[in-house]
Protein backbone atom coordinates (compact mmCIF):
# COMPACT_ATOMS: atom_id res chain seq x y z
CA UNK A 1 0.00 0.00 0.00
CA UNK A 2 2.83 2.15 0.94
CA UNK A 3 4.73 1.91 -1.87
CA UNK A 4 5.19 5.13 -3.49
CA UNK A 5 5.92 6.80 -0.53
CA UNK A 6 8.78 7.58 1.43
CA UNK A 7 8.46 7.44 5.05
CA UNK A 8 11.06 7.47 7.58
CA UNK A 9 10.11 5.91 11.05
CA UNK A 10 12.48 7.96 13.69
CA UNK A 11 13.59 6.34 17.38
CA UNK A 12 13.90 8.10 19.91
CA UNK A 13 16.16 6.50 22.42
CA UNK A 14 18.69 8.79 23.87
CA UNK A 15 17.05 9.72 27.05
CA UNK A 16 18.48 8.69 30.50
CA UNK A 17 15.97 7.32 32.00
CA UNK A 18 16.41 8.33 35.21
CA UNK A 19 13.26 7.25 37.25
CA UNK A 20 14.00 3.73 35.59
CA UNK A 21 16.96 3.65 38.92
CA UNK A 22 19.13 1.39 36.19
CA UNK A 23 23.08 1.77 35.59
CA UNK A 24 22.08 2.17 32.19
CA UNK A 25 19.34 3.77 30.44
CA UNK A 26 15.56 1.54 30.20
CA UNK A 27 16.12 0.99 26.29
CA UNK A 28 19.43 -0.16 26.43
CA UNK A 29 18.64 -2.88 29.43
CA UNK A 30 18.10 -6.44 28.79
CA UNK A 31 14.34 -7.84 27.34
CA UNK A 32 14.38 -11.66 26.70
CA UNK A 33 18.19 -11.62 25.92
CA UNK A 34 18.50 -8.51 24.36
CA UNK A 35 17.96 -4.81 25.01
CA UNK A 36 14.96 -3.22 24.84
CA UNK A 37 15.47 -0.88 22.19
CA UNK A 38 16.18 -3.40 19.36
CA UNK A 39 13.11 -5.70 19.89
CA UNK A 40 11.98 -1.36 18.93
CA UNK A 41 13.76 -1.34 16.40
CA UNK A 42 13.07 -4.77 14.76
CA UNK A 43 9.69 -4.43 15.21
CA UNK A 44 9.57 -1.25 12.74
CA UNK A 45 11.98 -3.25 10.36
CA UNK A 46 9.25 -5.90 10.06
CA UNK A 47 7.16 -3.87 8.67
CA UNK A 48 8.97 -2.93 5.63
CA UNK A 49 7.55 0.34 5.18
CA UNK A 50 10.66 2.80 5.11
CA UNK A 51 13.95 3.65 6.75
CA UNK A 52 14.42 3.65 10.25
CA UNK A 53 17.22 5.52 12.19
CA UNK A 54 17.85 5.67 16.03
CA UNK A 55 18.39 8.83 17.67
CA UNK A 56 21.11 8.29 20.71
CA UNK A 57 22.76 10.56 22.96
CA UNK A 58 26.23 10.70 22.22
CA UNK A 59 27.42 9.37 25.93
CA UNK A 60 25.68 6.10 24.81
CA UNK A 61 26.87 5.85 21.24
CA UNK A 62 29.96 3.79 22.12
CA UNK A 63 27.81 1.83 24.49
CA UNK A 64 25.61 1.34 21.42
CA UNK A 65 28.32 -0.06 18.97
CA UNK A 66 29.63 -2.54 21.83
CA UNK A 67 25.96 -4.27 22.48
CA UNK A 68 25.44 -4.15 18.77
CA UNK A 69 28.34 -6.40 18.44
CA UNK A 70 27.54 -8.58 21.29
CA UNK A 71 24.23 -9.48 19.62
CA UNK A 72 25.26 -9.59 16.81
CA UNK A 73 22.89 -6.84 15.38
CA UNK A 74 22.83 -4.40 12.49
CA UNK A 75 22.77 -1.12 13.62
CA UNK A 76 20.47 1.41 11.86
CA UNK A 77 21.73 4.81 11.03
CA UNK A 78 21.93 6.78 14.23
CA UNK A 79 21.61 10.64 14.95
CA UNK A 80 23.11 12.02 18.30
CA UNK A 81 20.92 13.48 20.65
CA UNK A 82 19.92 16.84 21.89
CA UNK A 83 19.32 18.60 25.45
CA UNK A 84 15.53 17.89 25.18
CA UNK A 85 13.40 15.24 23.40
CA UNK A 86 12.21 18.08 21.12
CA UNK A 87 15.68 18.49 19.79
CA UNK A 88 16.45 14.81 19.24
CA UNK A 89 13.52 14.41 17.13
CA UNK A 90 14.40 17.90 14.99
CA UNK A 91 18.29 16.12 14.62
CA UNK A 92 16.59 13.28 13.07
CA UNK A 93 14.37 14.99 10.63
CA UNK A 94 17.09 17.91 9.79
CA UNK A 95 19.11 14.89 9.31
CA UNK A 96 17.21 12.15 7.21
CA UNK A 97 13.67 13.46 6.60
CA UNK A 98 14.15 16.30 4.21
CA UNK A 99 12.27 14.03 1.51
CA UNK A 100 9.99 11.70 3.39
CA UNK A 101 6.44 11.75 2.75
CA UNK A 102 5.58 10.53 6.31
CA UNK A 103 7.67 10.58 9.21
CA UNK A 104 6.53 8.31 12.34
CA UNK A 105 8.45 9.12 15.94
CA UNK A 106 8.26 6.29 18.37
CA UNK A 107 9.65 5.85 21.84
CA UNK A 108 12.96 3.14 22.02
CA UNK A 109 11.24 2.42 25.29
CA UNK A 110 8.18 1.08 23.49
CA UNK A 111 9.54 -2.75 22.25
CA UNK A 112 6.23 -3.73 21.91
CA UNK A 113 4.85 -2.43 18.43
CA UNK A 114 2.43 -4.38 16.77
CA UNK A 115 2.06 -4.78 13.14
CA UNK A 116 -0.97 -3.70 12.92
CA UNK A 117 -0.51 -0.57 14.52
CA UNK A 118 2.41 0.75 12.44
CA UNK A 119 -0.54 0.09 9.62
CA UNK A 120 -3.23 1.90 11.02
CA UNK A 121 -1.17 4.81 11.44
CA UNK A 122 0.60 5.11 8.12
CA UNK A 123 -2.97 3.95 6.49
CA UNK A 124 -4.67 7.06 8.04
CA UNK A 125 -1.72 9.50 7.01
CA UNK A 126 -2.12 7.88 3.34
CA UNK A 127 -5.07 8.85 3.20
CA UNK A 128 -4.69 12.05 3.64
CA UNK A 129 -4.71 12.91 7.68
CA UNK A 130 -1.93 14.85 8.70
CA UNK A 131 -0.83 14.03 12.28
CA UNK A 132 -2.31 10.74 13.45
CA UNK A 133 -1.27 9.42 17.00
CA UNK A 134 -2.74 5.83 18.53
CA UNK A 135 -4.80 6.51 21.82
CA UNK A 136 -6.40 4.36 24.27
CA UNK A 137 -9.75 5.25 26.91
CA UNK A 138 -8.89 5.16 30.07
CA UNK A 139 -9.42 2.28 32.30
CA UNK A 140 -8.93 3.68 35.38
CA UNK A 141 -11.03 6.65 37.26
CA UNK A 142 -9.68 9.64 36.80
CA UNK A 143 -9.09 12.71 38.99
CA UNK A 144 -7.85 16.92 37.80
CA UNK A 145 -5.69 18.85 40.63
CA UNK A 146 -6.50 22.51 41.28
CA UNK A 147 -3.63 24.79 41.85
CA UNK A 148 -4.51 24.80 45.47
CA UNK A 149 -4.28 21.03 45.69
CA UNK A 150 -7.81 20.25 45.83
CA UNK A 151 -8.91 17.16 43.55
CA UNK A 152 -12.24 16.53 41.61
CA UNK A 153 -13.55 13.63 39.62
CA UNK A 154 -13.69 13.69 35.84
CA UNK A 155 -15.36 11.94 33.00
CA UNK A 156 -13.14 9.67 31.98
CA UNK A 157 -14.53 9.40 28.84
CA UNK A 158 -13.48 12.40 27.72
CA UNK A 159 -10.20 11.87 27.82
CA UNK A 160 -7.44 9.56 25.97
CA UNK A 161 -3.81 8.37 27.12
CA UNK A 162 -1.72 8.82 23.93
CA UNK A 163 1.02 6.60 22.87
CA UNK A 164 3.54 6.44 20.14
CA UNK A 165 4.34 5.76 17.35
CA UNK A 166 3.02 9.03 15.99
CA UNK A 167 2.81 9.53 12.49
CA UNK A 168 2.53 12.55 10.02
CA UNK A 169 2.84 14.26 6.40
CA UNK A 170 6.40 14.85 6.13
CA UNK A 171 5.65 18.27 4.66
CA UNK A 172 3.97 19.46 7.88
CA UNK A 173 6.17 18.09 10.31
CA UNK A 174 9.28 19.42 8.80
CA UNK A 175 7.18 22.56 9.33
CA UNK A 176 6.39 22.20 12.49
CA UNK A 177 9.56 21.31 13.70
CA UNK A 178 11.20 24.51 11.87
CA UNK A 179 9.83 26.79 14.68
CA UNK A 180 11.10 27.62 17.69
CA UNK A 181 11.08 25.19 20.98
CA UNK A 182 8.13 25.86 23.39
CA UNK A 183 7.91 24.11 26.72
CA UNK A 184 3.87 23.09 26.16
CA UNK A 185 5.74 20.29 23.77
CA UNK A 186 4.92 17.71 25.64
CA UNK A 187 5.05 15.17 22.25
CA UNK A 188 5.07 15.27 18.55
CA UNK A 189 1.24 16.07 18.27
CA UNK A 190 1.89 19.28 20.22
CA UNK A 191 4.45 20.56 18.29
CA UNK A 192 2.11 19.58 14.95
CA UNK A 193 -1.20 21.16 16.72
CA UNK A 194 1.53 24.36 17.54
CA UNK A 195 1.05 25.42 13.53
CA UNK A 196 -2.70 24.43 13.16
CA UNK A 197 -2.21 21.04 12.64
CA UNK A 198 -6.03 18.60 13.23
CA UNK A 199 -4.78 15.60 14.94
CA UNK A 200 -6.66 12.36 14.40
CA UNK A 201 -7.56 9.66 16.98
CA UNK A 202 -6.65 5.77 15.59
CA UNK A 203 -7.30 2.76 18.09
CA UNK A 204 -4.19 2.04 20.11
CA UNK A 205 -2.81 -1.19 21.64
CA UNK A 206 -3.07 -1.85 25.00
CA UNK A 207 0.25 -4.07 25.02
CA UNK A 208 2.08 -1.21 22.85
CA UNK A 209 3.34 -0.24 27.07
CA UNK A 210 6.28 1.99 27.30
CA UNK A 211 8.68 1.01 30.17
CA UNK A 212 9.05 3.76 32.64
CA UNK A 213 9.61 1.58 35.90
CA UNK A 214 11.65 -1.88 36.34
CA UNK A 215 8.20 -3.65 36.92
CA UNK A 216 7.13 -2.29 33.51
CA UNK A 217 10.16 -4.17 31.76
CA UNK A 218 9.20 -7.24 33.82
CA UNK A 219 5.54 -7.36 32.09
CA UNK A 220 6.91 -6.29 28.68
CA UNK A 221 9.01 -9.56 28.93
CA UNK A 222 6.44 -11.86 29.97
CA UNK A 223 3.75 -10.18 26.90
CA UNK A 224 6.89 -10.83 24.41
CA UNK A 225 7.58 -14.41 25.23
CA UNK A 226 4.18 -15.00 25.59
CA UNK A 227 3.09 -13.81 22.10
CA UNK A 228 6.38 -15.45 20.84
CA UNK A 229 6.21 -18.70 22.11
Amino acid sequence: MFSDAKILHIVVAAGTGSRFGSELPKQFCDMAGRPVVMHTVDALRCHGSGKVVLVISDPMMETWRNLCHKHHFDSPDTVPGGATRWQSVKNAIDTFGGEADMITVHDGARPLLSQALITRLLSAVYSGCKAVIPALQPTDSLRQLSPSGISVSVDRSQFRAVQTPQAFDGALLREAYSRPQSPAFTDDASVAENIGAEITLVEGDPTNIKITHPLDLAIAELIFRSSNS
